[in-house]
């Protein structure tokens, strides 16, 4: 009796590059440990942002624009300063929102990094070869 059928070439579908996963993940490592370095209030607010941020990690959002707009970033900050309650002087608070703005910038770059990387890596499988026609006949 003849048997065909598709096999699935694993090896090419899901290859082996631990550079990419090693790397990316001593990054992170790296990454959250600084953050862990921050003052208390601004780990606070590092908390609040990523949490905010977490709302735009989707295909199409405006943190993965090819080029984020300023008004777009400003925005992010705005809404971000406006959840904390805060004292201080009206320089004070203008220095805070302008370092909210850096930690915008900062977070979207991480998270931009990581997203390009995550998709070169699945157009590279879609090039690949992922499957092999056996015909036993």
């Amino acid at each position: 009796m003849e048997i065909q059928g598709i096999h699935y070439n694993l090896d090419a579908m899901f290859p082996s590059e631990p550079d990419f996963y090693e790397d990316e993940e001593l990054s992170l490592k790296d990454y959250e440990y600084l953050k862990r370095l921050y003052p208390r209030e601004i780990r606070l607010i590092a908390s609040i942002l990523e949490e905010y941020l977490d709302r735009y990690e989707y295909e199409g959002s405006p943190m993965y624009a090819q080029y984020p707009d300023a008004v777009t970033i400003y925005r992010f900050a705005e809404e971000i300063y406006n959840k904390l309650t805060l004292e201080g002087s009206e320089k004070e608070l203008v220095q805070l929102k302008n370092m909210i703005q850096i930690m915008v910038c900062q977070e979207m770059y991480v998270r931009r990094r990581r997203h390009d990387r995550f998709c070169q890596k699945f157009q590279n499988y879609d090039k690949k070869e992922n499957y092999t026609f056996i015909n036993r006949y």
